[in-house]
């Protein structure tokens, strides 16, 4: 996230951190030298520490893969991404998800081949518990649960679709 130094205006990227009263924003200003903390509005993303956010690949090259998402912006893309797909059809980076809280908004980062809910192209779209979307030939869930259910219930089986015979 970008912060403006409040001694001399100068813009700066700073490190976001949780708290007990919730997210802050430090920095240090390399232009004055002056080190600030700034409370984060209710607006930037954040992961909830209640719950464990994570995309899952139900269709698609890499299937069966499970995501945690660790920051509250994580980019996807075949190649320098956080959450690296492998897909010729998905762009090095090719959307984003932000965390808020339980949700989270998907965003295109103007690829080529997009980025699909339901079946429409999107520039930017709510993501909600069970919500799924598609880049590329890759289709993913993305999933908010609550971290107290044990890890055997919380287990997500991806079965692979049964074939017609013809």
């Amino acid at each position: 996230m970008i912060v403006e130094c409040p001694h001399c205006g100068a813009k700066y990227p700073a490190e976001e951190e949780q708290s007990p009263g919730g997210p802050k924003l430090r920095g240090q200003c390399k232009n004055c030298n002056s080190r600030f903390i700034i409370w984060a509005p209710a607006d930037v993303p954040q992961l909830p520490a209640e719950q464990t956010v994570a995309v899952t690949v139900v269709d698609g090259p890499n299937r069966g893969q499970f995501f945690q998402l660790r920051k509250p912006q994580t980019i996807l893309g075949r190649s320098g991404a956080d959450i690296v797909i492998c897909d010729p059809e998905v762009s090095r980076k090719h959307c984003v998800i932000e965390v808020y809280g339980s949700t989270a908004t998907l965003t295109d980062l103007d690829t080529t081949n997009g980025t699909f809910v339901e079946g429409k192209r999107i520039q930017s779209c709510q993501l909600k518990h069970l919500s799924k979307f598609r880049i590329g030939a890759t289709t993913l869930l993305f999933t908010a649960t609550d971290k107290r259910v044990s890890e055997s219930d919380a287990t997500l089986v991806v079965r692979p679709a049964r074939l017609n015979k013809v």
